[in-house]
């Protein structure tokens, strides 16, 4: 009877105890919620796996950030215009590669300087990256990921035609010769010279980028950039009978069921390119997911370079933004810091796509070009065996670029570029103008679209 009595209050005890306990881890739960702030970010139908991969590796640094995947397969323009219509929240973070004039214009994109001004880890982004969504001095978007225009090379190729394989700094007179003496009968040089001499006007001047832009003077310069020289050499190469191996392709003949030069010189259903009949093809980074599959040994190599000017690569960067709209911006920012130059969050994103599988479940690694150049991030992207060694290259010399997509960032572009210098460019081409009687006309023309549209643009950053 005694043990009973003493037996009690100590039942009782551990009885509130328990409760206690509960109470705490209730409380615990509670807070925890409680704390926890929710962003949703906008994803590609494709890209969803990718995405998820990523936010599981952030949640490990910031478990107490929610990220929602809100997914669309438009283009980012029109996702957002359509959100907007509707009334519908726009998402935390968004990523694109499309004309970025529209979200700043429209005042949907948050400006970022109070969170990378003082962050050690913006001093590895190269300086075109930082400033390529930069307007009076606000940084509107973050880098995604890059791209360089480059040359594709047949190594195998070169070696079965005895030809020097030339370094990563070969000059504009190595890569003519090349193609010259890669043509014959039965080869060509290269396939194809669409926007050679857009690109490769940022080669010839040390100051423009793409289409002998000047972005300090916010102008075309095609009377004393490089526009000029650019339109002679493709015009030089296109002269050489047989050396641009589409050149000889001629629908009409074959509408008429007749074979036209390329047909006769590699065979009536022929992908000479893919056949190893051409030693070079004019592309960009972003053609490795189908360049891969050639049958043969290739590399990636940046465009020739001007021997008083040196190394010029042509650079694209496609963006991250944090809403204007978000309600939680420091929790936006730093998924979208993860996803863009974070050391830890660019080495998980890498590592993701280095544990690739396909389909049936075998290796398939991929890769993207991160737009940082911190140590560690080098040291992963150097060690992954999918990515061709002239790419490492050029992320290693990503400070020797030039902006190949104005298009984004510019505003009027297109017309200026499309309607007027373009056909002008035509015309050279066609044997119909010299370039250098036409260029300050055009030049003019093209310049007073771009001062026009940007003083328009000016107007709406100011509202």
């Amino acid at each position: 009877m005694s043990g009973k009595l003493l037996n009690k209050p100590f039942q009782e005890v551990l009885c509130m105890v328990k409760k206690g306990l509960i109470a705490v881890f209730l409380l615990v739960v509670f807070i925890t919620a409680f704390a926890q702030k929710t962003i949703t970010y906008a994803v590609r139908s494709w890209d969803v796996d990718y995405a998820k991969k990523e936010i599981a590796a952030f949640n490990k640094v910031w478990p107490d950030i929610k990220v929602e995947i809100i997914v669309f397969d438009q283009d980012l323009n029109s996702f957002l215009t359509q959100r907007l219509a509707a009334k519908q929240p726009l998402p935390d973070v968004m990523t694109g590669w499309e004309g970025f004039t529209f979200i700043v214009s429209q005042g949907l994109a948050l400006p970022l300087n109070q969170f990378v001004k003082t962050d050690p880890d913006w001093k590895y982004v190269p300086a075109a990256a930082q400033k390529a969504f930069e307007y009076n001095n606000l940084i509107y978007a973050l880098p995604w990921d890059v791209h360089f225009n480059m040359v594709v090379v047949n190594l195998d190729l070169l070696k079965q035609l005895n030809l020097p394989k030339p370094s990563y700094n070969w000059t504009v007179e190595e890569f003519v010769n090349l193609a010259r003496r890669a043509t014959t009968r039965e080869y060509s040089g290269i396939n194809h010279l669409w926007e050679f001499d857009t690109l490769m006007a940022g080669v010839y001047d040390s100051k423009v980028g793409t289409w002998s832009f000047d972005p300090q003077l916010h102008k075309f310069r095609l009377v004393n950039g490089g526009w000029i020289k650019a339109l002679e050499l493709q015009k030089q190469l296109k002269s050489i009978p047989g050396l641009v191996s589409d050149d000889l392709k001629n629908q009409e003949l074959r509408d008429k069921g007749q074979l036209d030069d390329y047909q006769k010189k590699f065979g009536k259903d022929a992908d000479a390119f893919r056949e190893s009949k051409v030693l070079m093809g004019w592309h960009g980074t972003w053609d490795w997911w189908w360049v891969r599959t050639v049958p043969w040994n290739f590399d990636f190599y940046p465009l020739p370079q001007v021997k008083e000017i040196g190394l010029k690569m042509p650079l694209h960067v496609n963006y991250v933004v944090v809403a204007s709209t978000t309600k939680n911006p420091k929790e936006a920012f730093a998924f979208a810091k993860f996803i863009s130059y974070s050391p830890k969050g660019i080495v998980e994103r890498l590592d993701i796509r280095d544990k690739n599988v396909d389909a049936q479940g075998n290796p398939d690694p991929v890769f993207f070009i991160p737009a940082t150049k911190h140590p560690d991030v080098v040291k992963k992207f150097d060690s992954m065996k999918a990515v061709p060694e002239g790419v490492k290259f050029m992320l290693q010399n990503i400070d020797k670029t030039f902006k190949a997509d104005f298009w984004k960032t510019v505003p009027g572009w297109d017309q200026a570029a499309w309607e007027v210098i373009f056909p002008a460019a035509e015309q050279v081409r066609a044997g119909k103008a010299d370039p250098k009687a036409i260029a300050a006309d055009i030049e003019a023309k093209a310049n007073r679209i771009i001062q026009e549209a940007k003083k328009e643009f000016d107007e709406k950053l100011k509202k």
